[in-house]
């Protein structure tokens, strides 16, 4: 007697750990804009990093033979592309003013903004566990902001501070608007739209000031473009497979990476309240996973 032929399964990521491995590799792209934005404008490495990022999404889009959206589709990506530019240049120039983890800690208002405006434009319902763990992540990023050096004027610091929360709302708007786009189109198509919209919108911008690049920075601004598409791409593949609400946890983890960047590279030594802040991010997160693996084994859909 013949044994059937055992079916191949394959390994599948959840979407939160894809979500995490993308909110990472943002950090990465955070540290090399801070990098730079200690010698050029923040309208001038946002629009590089999307030239770059259309250069290495474009090639993806031809080698893999992805299609792009119709007439419609492509407005919607445009219009999504206007958030993400000016989301991008406010966070940047938060990141320019702030230590890298502290900017962090601002955009950490993203995900409690995810939430409610994933059920005001897609009609998700809120369930309670996915608000439990966003509201205790949210209690570590108050852990967090105590204790902070007044180490900026008190001007230059208000600009900071007002430029990433406003950054937050834009990148909770645009992560819904994503779970939208990614119903329809797959993630290489998205994450090179979500580079070539922006790039042309905040190209007239960087050549208006006048201020290109030095040769020997080419090779970091290449980075940022190539780091953010990988973000993007994750990103998208996590939105594309769970609600909204689901992977919003996964964007704490970037208190995490930051603080260790920031480490290493700014000489930004965390406070004990940042490290406090990170174990209960991490609890949030975990909560997030088990109420997900849960809703999986029982055959509850997204």
């Amino acid at each position: 007697m013949i044994d059937p032929p055992v079916a191949r399964t394959t390994f599948s990521p959840p979407p939160l750990a894809i979500a995490v491995v993308g909110v990472m590799l943002g950090c990465v792209m955070d540290a090399l804009v801070k990098g730079l934005g200690a010698a050029y404008s923040v309208v001038l490495i946002a629009s590089s990093r999307y030239v770059f990022g259309s250069l290495f999404s474009g090639a993806a889009v031809l080698s893999l033979k992805r299609k792009l959206p119709d007439t419609r589709g492509l407005r919607r990506h445009a219009l999504r592309a206007i958030v993400i530019a000016l989301c991008s240049v406010l966070f940047f120039n938060c990141l320019t003013i702030l230590p890298i983890a502290e900017a962090t800690v601002l955009i950490f208002c993203a995900p409690l903004m995810i939430a409610p405006l994933a059920a005001w434009l897609l009609g998700e319902k809120i369930r309670p566990p996915a608000m439990l763990a966003l509201g205790i992540g949210f209690i570590g990023v108050l852990v967090t902001v105590q204790g902070a050096d007044g180490v900026v004027e008190s001007t230059r610091r208000l600009e900071g501070i007002s430029s990433g929360v406003a950054a937050a709302f834009l990148y909770a708007l645009s992560m819904v608007l994503l779970r939208q786009l990614a119903r329809n189109d797959d993630a290489v198509t998205t994450a090179f739209l979500s580079n070539v919209f922006p790039g042309v919108y905040l190209l007239p911008f960087a050549i208006a000031l006048g201020v290109a690049p030095a040769a020997v920075d080419l090779p970091v601004f290449a980075a940022t473009g190539l780091v953010g598409f990988a973000m993007w791409f994750l990103l998208t593949t996590a939105y594309s497979r769970a609600q909204a609400q689901n992977v919003a946890a996964a964007e704490y983890t970037a208190l995490i990476w930051s603080a260790i960047l920031g480490y290493v590279f700014f000489a930004e030594t965390p406070r004990w309240q940042v490290l406090a802040g990170a174990g209960v991010v991490v609890v949030a997160v975990m909560m997030a996973a088990w109420d997900t693996r849960r809703r999986r084994i029982a055959g509850i859909p997204d």
